[in-house]
């Protein structure tokens, strides 16, 4: 059977009932992710674990680009696996991998174990971003319910997570060091087991009907395939600039208490401006996918990150990273409800987890971008390059805009 005709028979039927409220499994696994993130200290203070086993900057690297790598891959394999195992064995086995692995590398000093425990940490660590998603798209119907689910799981579980991971964690990284770190983020997942083990039910009851599309297949459908290249280079765009902040602030004399602003304010503005916005967004959203706000969101996000590239001020970098938040928000929204709306049913897990595969792989080519633009041109050739890079995902949107059912063109 083709992909088109998969697509096409599997989608959910039109007019089916809608859903009164939200489903209690969504309730606890974005609470699950709000805890995982915000005990997600792994990633963030992994260069300073590293390094305080005696390793220079270049192991340092090399540990990074493989939780890049396992990071990537884990979200591909998660997606899979969710469609054939259900919720709760996902997480199970996702998240007790993460506390094992998270335990070895709190005690781990020789490079190949740093090496190997950072592969498997990318690899588990964030399998719980594509089950919610998968969760949302098969148990909420509405566009508007998952609208506003998407804007509380982008604007509170992703940035209140990284705020406390961030603050708090560095706090005890200077009381107690890293090791610890990484035992309460190996806690927390053991945590989130428990939760799935308990509380979430067996492998849904999905019809047998539903035929399981492949990656080829899915990579093949065009749809998908537009929103991962816009989605791809719209977060390198972002994630350039934010990897390459630091450099840019200390260049111009700034410290780490600066830079630690700028990320607070960042986080605050997303968390504020969520509740006024969802809403806003959700009323929009139950008329079609909006691409048109998608391709503006992504423009806006190009310009802010490109103004960042340019600042010298710790006021300028702020007011930079706080006009980037309401986009952010928008972006995510809306990119996350056309992989709800172009998924097939019982397969709503490889979509996200393509799409969340996003994420990991701009992390990966963003410094990329960042070590071949500032050698190169310095901050100009750094400001354009990423103004091209974002432009590029928001153009994306025009024949997305057309391949995809009930588009509200601009």
């Amino acid at each position: 059977m083709s992909t088109s005709a998969v697509i096409a028979v599997e989608k959910p039927v039109p007019g089916a009932a809608r859903e009164p409220g939200v489903p209690t499994v969504i309730w606890l696994l974005l609470a699950g992710n709000l805890v995982v993130r915000a005990a997600g200290f792994a990633y963030a203070f992994m260069a300073y674990h590293v390094a305080g086993r005696g390793y220079a900057a270049g192991a340092v690297g090399a540990v990074l680009a493989a939780y890049g790598i396992g990071w990537t891959v884990g979200q591909l394999v998660t997606g899979w696996l969710v469609d054939r195992t259900g919720t709760r064995t996902t997480l199970l086995a996702t998240m007790s991998v993460a506390t094992a692995v998270l335990l070895l590398m709190a005690e781990a000093r020789s490079l190949p174990m740093l090496l190997s425990g950072a592969l498997v940490t990318g690899l588990v660590c964030d399998s719980p971003r594509p089950v919610l998603g998968a969760a949302i798209t098969e148990l909420v119907t509405d566009p508007r319910q998952r609208a506003r689910l998407d804007g509380w799981r982008f604007g509170w579980a992703l940035n209140i997570g990284a705020a406390i991971a961030g603050g708090i964690g560095g706090l005890l990284a200077d009381w107690c060091g890293t090791p610890l770190l990484y035992r309460l983020n190996g806690v927390a997942c053991a945590g989130f087991a428990v939760l799935a083990a308990r509380c979430l039910p067996a492998g849904g009851s999905r019809p047998a009907r539903q035929v399981k599309v492949g990656y080829r297949q899915a990579l093949c459908d065009p749809r998908l395939a537009l929103l991962v290249g816009s989605s791809l280079a719209t977060l390198t765009a972002m994630m350039g600039v934010f990897a390459a902040v630091p450099i840019l602030m200390s260049d111009s004399g700034l410290g780490v208490g600066a830079y630690g602003l700028v990320q607070f304010v960042n986080a605050l503005t997303v968390v504020a401006l969520t509740p006024l916005l969802t809403p806003w967004l959700s009323a929009r959203l139950a008329s079609g996918p909006r691409l048109d706000i998608m391709a503006a969101a992504g423009a806006w996000l190009a310009l802010c990150a490109g103004a960042q590239a340019l600042a010298h001020t710790t006021v300028f970098f702020t007011l930079a990273a706080a006009a980037c938040s309401p986009a952010e928000i928008a972006w995510f929204v809306v990119a996350a409800g056309v992989v709800h709306r172009i998924a097939p049913a019982g397969n709503g897990g490889l979509y996200q987890g393509i799409w969340s595969m996003t994420s990991a792989a701009a992390s990966v080519v963003a410094p990329v971008l960042l070590a071949c633009a500032l050698p190169h041109g310095g901050r100009p050739v750094l400001a354009l390059a990423t103004v091209a890079v974002g432009l590029l995902g928001a153009a994306c949107c025009s024949p997305l805009a057309r391949s995809v059912p009930g588009v509200n063109l601009p």
